[in-house]
């Protein structure tokens, strides 16, 4: 099997695994609370989330990090993992030849 392909279907699960996570939260809490990627990369490695938005802002744009990085990191994380599974899967298909 494809290593990319192999590599969408764990982000697909982790995706997955996240939505459930999310909705079990929300019925306890009967509020929506999606957990945002930009959370768990704070939580898992604080340290690399702050040298990569000192990196955009410093060598690329103070506005690409606000208007763009930020708010997608703010997203639910099984939006981003599922869109990127979904992207990965499709490109990661062997062509018919």
């Amino acid at each position: 099997m494809n290593p990319i392909r192999v590599i969408a279907l764990v982000l697909l699960a982790a995706a997955a695994l996240l939505l459930v996570l999310d909705v079990l939260q929300s019925m306890l809490s009967n509020s929506w609370n999606g957990v945002a990627l930009g959370y768990l990369w704070s939580v898992m490695s604080p340290l690399s989330l702050q040298g990569f938005q000192r990196f955009i802002e410093d060598s690329v744009s103070v506005l690409l990090w606000q208007k763009l990085l930020l708010p997608i990191l703010m997203l639910p994380s099984w939006v981003l993992l599922g869109i990127l599974g979904l992207l990965m899967l499709v490109f990661g298909r062997r062509s018919q030849d």
